[in-house]
C-alpha cells in the first residue's frame, strides 16, 4: 500500500506568493504535481495534501483529483508538522511518498521508476539520486511512521535517513529536477529558461 503526501503549507516568503499557485511552463506547481500523481494513480491508494485553510483554490484542486486536504494551522513549525497531521488520513500499513510542492518538475517517468524500485524492496526508504545528492520525492515505508513523531520537529524527514543509512534504496536518475528546489523568483526564471531551451 502506497499513499502520496504533497506538502504545501509553507508561507513561501522567498517566492513572494504561494508556491503551489506559481506558474511554470503554463501550469501551476500544484497542477503539475497532481497531473503526475494521476498518471501513477493505479499505484496510489490515497492522495493527501497538507496546506493552509485559506488556500481555497488548492483545496478545490485536491478534491478534484480525488485527494484529501489537511489544514496545518501552524505552518511555521515546518514540513514535519504537516506530515504528522497528515498521518491521521493515511492507513498505518501504508508507505508514504513525500513530495514538497517546490519540486514540481520531477518527471512522471521518474515517479514511475521510483515506485517500481520501492515495489521490489518495500522495507527500504526509496529516494531518487543523481549520484551525489538525494532528491525528491522520497518513499518512506510504514515502519517510519513512528519515527516521524520521535525526531526533532526542526529536522524533518531527512533525519530518519540519517538514522538508518543502511535502509535506504538510492534510485539513480538523470532527472535534474529531483534536486531543484524552486523557492525563489530567480530560480523560477532559470527554470522557465530551461524549459524554453527544450522546445
Amino acid at each position: 500500500m502506497l499513499s502520496s503526501l504533497v506538502l504545501l503549507a509553507g508561507n513561501s516568503q522567498r517566492m513572494g506568493q504561494p508556491k503551489q499557485h506559481v506558474e511554470l511552463g503554463g501550469q501551476t506547481f500544484l497542477n503539475c504535481i497532481i497531473s503526475k500523481l494521476l498518471l501513477n494513480r493505479q499505484f496510489l491508494t490515497h492522495l493527501v495534501f497538507v496546506g493552509q485553510s485559506t488556500d481555497e483554490l488548492g483545496q478545490q484542486q485536491a478534491a478534484a483529483a480525488g485527494g484529501v486536504w489537511v489544514n496545518n494551522p501552524n505552518p511555521e513549525n515546518g514540513p514535519l508538522s504537516s506530515i504528522r497531521l497528515a498521518l491521521d488520513c493515511i492507513p498505518e500499513d501504508s508507505a508514504i511518498m513525500l513530495w514538497p510542492v517546490d519540486h514540481p518538475m520531477v518527471a512522471a517517468s521518474t515517479l514511475e521508476k521510483l515506485i517500481f524500485n520501492w515495489q521490489q524492496n518495500q522495507d527500504k526508504i526509496t529516494v531518487p539520486s543523481d549520484g551525489q545528492k538525494r532528491g525528491h520525492p522520497g518513499i518512506f515505508p510504514a515502519w517510519c511512521r513512528q519515527a516521524f513523531f520521535e525526531i526533532d520537529l526542526n529536522s524533518g524527514a531527512r533525519q530518519i535517513m540519517q538514522m538508518h543509512p543502511d535502509r535506504i534504496n538510492h534510485v539513480m536518475t538523470d532527472d535534474i529536477w529531483i534536486t531543484r528546489n524552486l523557492n525563489t523568483p530567480q530560480l523560477l526564471v532559470e527554470a522557465e529558461q530551461w524549459l524554453k531551451k527544450q522546445l
